[in-house]
């Protein structure tokens, strides 16, 4: 029998005269499978009978009424030889699959109405949201479990590395300001503001924390140098255009409280704010129809933190009120001034080179030899950078200016920098010690699971091998790489087929995918004992005191950082998150996806588990990585991830039509009072379809290479539909009012509502698996299609 390819369709196996499947022009696909062609049975007449005699009609009743006996005694006699037991696959992993689908899953839902309800009902009905949190999911929800296999292993075994030793000694003296005095910590905090140049607040008799004589240049370096980035930030990435060569330094938009979304751009006495963006200014925000209504819900969160934050200081209420109104006035300003940076497409448009030397006369806000050189480099005015928004660095530097014209304003920008760097380090201490009169028990997140996940993240690849050591995912590695080879196949398949590309620029894509390296699990390295204790020996880990290991931390990281300008980029060896994450990487500028162990559980993947699960789940979400390697930014940097222009113009252009539709789609979905941003969630949702797709047609490949798998039991669905509720299940998740509009405002994956039925909606897969009709919410007849 001839061996089909990817595209060959289920419905092959049920309709002889299926149609060959064709592709509609530019992501309007009629048709992402085959289409079974509906056609009437022509009904066989005879000609009329001629009259019959009276003993033909009595012979031929008798006759009748005779077969009519022989059939039903016949039928009666074979029946327990003809009835066969229907199989299921009875495995511990499948009894596991069928409980986690059913356990999670609304069945009064209708599918074909509302998919991600009948997918997700069940987990929303028995998930409350956890304390602390404004929105939770699946993702979050495995993160959780897998901290706290984490934290039992810091602190039930013994750890016997110098760098498994400071794993214990981080996470300990973490856990000891869980519920702690609050006056030491409050000690330490104003020691660090006196240290950093001090601000307005004034402290208590011996622990004051104003300076007459503040210099902006020093105050912004110090502060810089301990991680926070109020203004801009400065920081080191590979070289776009020599990705195999070099690291570059680049200056950055900084850390902001306010969304630039929601606030109008400057329209006088400056230049428009994106002279090189290709991004429509229709598009609209995410927000409500009443915009107005959020930014006075963004404002207000921003004034009642910001006043809580001082009063924590010393400051009345009234005092702290009137300063939080000037600082919402300095950050309404900053974030007018900042680009859309989220609706910008082209990295090509952020890729500006500029000599230090020019930028000492272009953007006067600091003297940037003197400064770039105090973070602990080397530099000269013929040095070259890259400022990745030029004009925001402009508007910024006349804005500081402005603010340093006077002692008022001067404050006001003071105050400014001091409050990020104490924002910055907030989130690591127990909530009650900045507002232990007002917050709730039930507003906070459990010691344990803020010092295991701080822990992880400062000291992520000793976290990781205490992991390894301890569970037994890494054991899935091989059936992983199994997974990617299908889905890479089938995306290589499916793309080389598409009539809208031209021939060159399909092989040089074909060979991109062949040329993407896969990291799964965790890099080999954490597992050296030796190397593990060399790469932290700079990490000075002090027992008992959280406030100043908080700060060696952030120090190693500088200093760990820095030494990258120097360094030749390692593409195959690189490993940019801890082993302990719940996510999935692809770098455009690396070509390389990473899968980090954390991941192997379920709602993504089942150890041994059924195929139709691990494709519907950890499949696509193998494909959506892949298919970033294709999406809007993806696509300019080649197979080595140079920022390159390797396609056809012509295939480029219809490209770029084909993601219209797509961005029209997300953008009419509406989720609470909020609508999706199609063109800012554009890149993600062409992830979520092509890998869906991709995922798909591997388990199809793998189906007609192995033969269909036995249902799972107990819950009378097909392997394709599992396949498509895995998929959804993954993307389980609950928002409060505010959580949804900051994610929607920051957040470049649309919400697990849009995925699910976003991606579903344009699959004729989905709508010949659940049968649903093309009157049904879940079959558009437009289907949209990029990959």
């Amino acid at each position: 029998m001839k061996k089909k390819t990817a595209c060959s369709e289920e419905n092959e196996l049920l309709n002889a005269n299926a149609i060959k499947m064709t592709e509609a022009p530019f992501g309007k696909s009629d048709s992402e499978d085959d289409i079974v062609e509906d056609y009437d049975v022509l009904a066989i007449r005879t000609p009329c009978c001629r009259n019959r005699t009276g003993l033909e009609k009595f012979l031929m009743a008798a006759m009748l009424v005779a077969f009519v006996v022989i059939i039903g005694l016949a039928v009666g006699l074979t029946r327990p030889i003809l009835k066969e037991e229907k199989k299921y696959c009875k495995s511990k992993e499948c009894i596991q699959a069928a409980s986690s689908i059913l356990e999670n899953m609304d069945p009064t839902a209708r599918p074909c109405s509302n998919f991600y309800q009948y997918a997700c009902g069940g987990w929303e009905k028995k998930t409350p949201m956890p304390p602390g949190h404004h929105m939770w999911d699946r993702f979050q929800q495995l993160s959780e479990q897998n901290l706290y296999v984490l934290k039992n292993l810091i602190e039930k075994h013994e750890l016997k590395t110098a760098a498994e030793k400071n794993v214990k000694s981080f996470y300990e003296s973490c856990m000891m300001t869980t519920n702690q005095d609050v006056d030491p910590t409050l000690r330490k905090f104003r020691d660090l503001i006196k240290n950093v140049g001090g601000w307005s607040v004034p402290g208590p008799p011996g622990e004051e924390t104003t300076n007459d004589t503040w210099l902006f240049n020093v105050a912004l370096e110090s502060i810089h140098k301990l991680g926070a980035w109020p203004l801009f930030e400065i920081k080191i990435e590979i070289d776009e255009y020599a990705p195999t060569q070099k690291h570059i330094l680049k200056i950055d938009l900084g850390e902001t409280n306010l969304p630039s979304d929601l606030f109008p751009v400057p329209r006088t006495g400056t230049t428009p704010l994106s002279t090189n963006t290709t991004v429509s200014t229709t598009t609209p925000t995410p927000v409500k129809v009443t915009v107005n209504k959020d930014i006075a819900e963004v404002k207000r969160v921003f004034l009642d933190e910001t006043t809580h934050l001082l009063m924590f200081f010393g400051l009345t209420k009234e005092e702290a009120a009137t300063k939080a109104q000037n600082l919402l006035k300095l950050e309404e300003a900053i974030a007018s001034i900042s680009p859309n940076m989220p609706h910008s497409h082209d990295p090509n448009s952020l890729y500006n080179l500029k000599t230090i030397e020019s930028m000492e006369t272009e953007y006067p806000i600091v003297d940037w030899i003197q400064y770039i050189n105090s973070l602990g480099f080397r530099v000269t005015g013929d040095d070259q950078v890259v400022v990745l928004h030029p004009l925001y660095l402009t508007r910024l530097s006349h804005l500081t200016l402005d603010y340093m014209s006077t002692n008022n304003t001067k404050q006001i920008l003071r105050d400014y920098m001091v409050l990020s760097l104490i924002r910055s380090i907030k989130p690591y201490f127990d909530p009650r010690v900045f507002d232990f009169e007002e917050t709730e028990e039930d507003s906070m997140v459990v010691p344990w699971e803020r010092c295991a996940f701080y822990t992880n993240q400062a000291l992520g690849f000793a976290t990781g091998a205490i992991y390894v050591h301890g569970t037994t995912q890494a054991d899935s590695v091989d059936k992983i790489e199994r997974l990617i080879s299908y889905v890479k196949d089938a995306f290589k398949d499916y793309l080389l087929r598409k009539f809208w590309m031209d021939d060159v620029t399909k092989q040089k894509a074909a060979q991109k995918i062949d040329d993407i390296i896969e990291k799964i699990s965790y890099p080999s390295f954490i597992l050296n004992s030796t190397f593990l204790d060399s790469y932290y020996k700079e990490f000075v880990v002090v027992p008992d005191d959280w406030f100043k290991n908080i700060l060696h931390w952030r120090n190693f990281q500088l200093t760990t950082n820095n030494r990258l300008l120097t360094e030749k980029p390692d593409r195959k060896h690189s490993w940019i998150r801890p082993p302990v994450t719940v996510n999935a990487f692809y770098s455009p500028i690396k070509n390389d996806i990473i899968f980090p162990i954390a991941m192997f559980h379920l709602p993504f993947y089942i150890p041994g588990g059924p195929l139709a699960m691990n494709f519907g789940a950890m499949g696509s979400v193998i494909g959506h990585e892949i298919a970033h390697a294709f999406d809007i930014q993806g696509r300019k940097h080649d197979n080595t991830g140079k920022l390159v222009d390797w396609w056809d113009p012509s295939t480029a252009e219809k490209f770029a039509i084909t993601t219209e539709c797509m961005k029209d789609q997300y953008s009419k979905i509406k989720i609470q009072d909020y609508t999706v941003n199609g063109n800012f969630t554009l890149d993600e949702n062409i992830a979520d379809n092509g890998g869906l797709r991709a995922a798909n047609f591997a388990y199809q490949m793998w189906v007609e290479e192995n033969g269909a798998e036995l249902p799972l039991p107990g819950l009378n669905l097909t392997n394709y539909q599992v396949f498509f509720i895995s998929y959804a299940q993954m993307y389980c998740s609950k928002w409060s009012n505010l959580g949804l509009l900051k994610h929607l405002l920051t957040d470049k994956h649309s919400p697990g509502l849009a995925r699910v039925n976003g991606a579903l909606t344009n699959s004729k897969s989905f709508s010949w698996a659940f049968d649903c009709s093309y009157e049904s919410n879940m079959n558009s007849r437009v289907k949209c299609e990029v990959w």
